[in-house]
């Protein structure tokens, strides 16, 4: 049987929120990283890389059980010293500390197809029209929106993969946005499942408005 952890950086200085933690916003009285939780009923081992030296703060202002570490400069950072903290597992799923809203569902996907093929991440197909453009902001072309998919969290991946991608990282210099670009960068296989429209993530303060304005209706 698959060990599971859920490894959630949160250690990010909230630069486009004005210095706000992004995790801490509270949504209906409680904080979006809480929200998050209720999405991964049954996933016993949950490490939380927080900002540094702020771990017995977090874990008081939560009030849930989980360890907290210390985060890093990066998100890649951040989950591997989350990895690092967490009891062994066999498989893990890495989750946005402000995307509160996965669903029961999406991680139930992403589970399944990470014990299949090995790592799996949800997205959305992208139905937008694609433009690029300059530094004048002028359009140079249309780009070919076919194949091309929003990517959600939370990402699953083989433990073992994950610490051998870590290590690759070091050795080349690679700076990643996602794990699957982890994944990706070291030849492994990544699966897409389903993702959720509702599945969004606090990035600047129009999307935190947005997402107040859903909650109210």
């Amino acid at each position: 049987m698959p060990r599971w952890s859920l490894l959630i950086p949160a250690a990010g200085s909230g630069s486009r929120m004005g210095g706000k933690k992004k995790p801490l916003l509270r949504l209906d009285g409680k904080p979006l990283i809480v929200h998050a939780l209720a999405a991964f009923r049954g996933i016993a081992d949950i490490v939380i890389a927080v900002p540094p030296g702020e771990a017995t703060r977090w874990k008081k202002l939560l009030g849930i059980d989980a360890t907290f570490v210390d985060g890093g400069a990066r998100r890649q950072d951040s989950v591997e010293r989350a990895l690092v903290a967490a009891e062994d597992p066999t498989h893990v799923l890495v989750h946005d500390a402000a995307r509160p809203f996965p669903g029961r569902e999406t991680v139930k996907r992403v589970m399944e197809a990470t014990v299949k093929v090995g790592a799996a991440i949800p997205g959305l197909p992208v139905a937008d029209t694609l433009k690029r453009v300059d530094a004048l902001g002028l359009v140079t072309e249309t780009v070919p929106r076919g194949g091309l998919w929003r990517v959600q969290t939370p990402q699953g991946v083989r433990a073992d993969w994950l610490r051998e991608a870590f290590v690759k990282a070091a050795r080349e210099g690679w700076e990643v946005t996602d794990e699957a670009m982890l994944l990706e960068k070291s030849g492994r296989p990544v699966a897409v499942v389903e993702g959720d429209p509702r599945n969004l993530k606090v990035t600047t303060a129009a999307d935190w408005k947005l997402l107040k304005g859903r909650s109210q209706r």
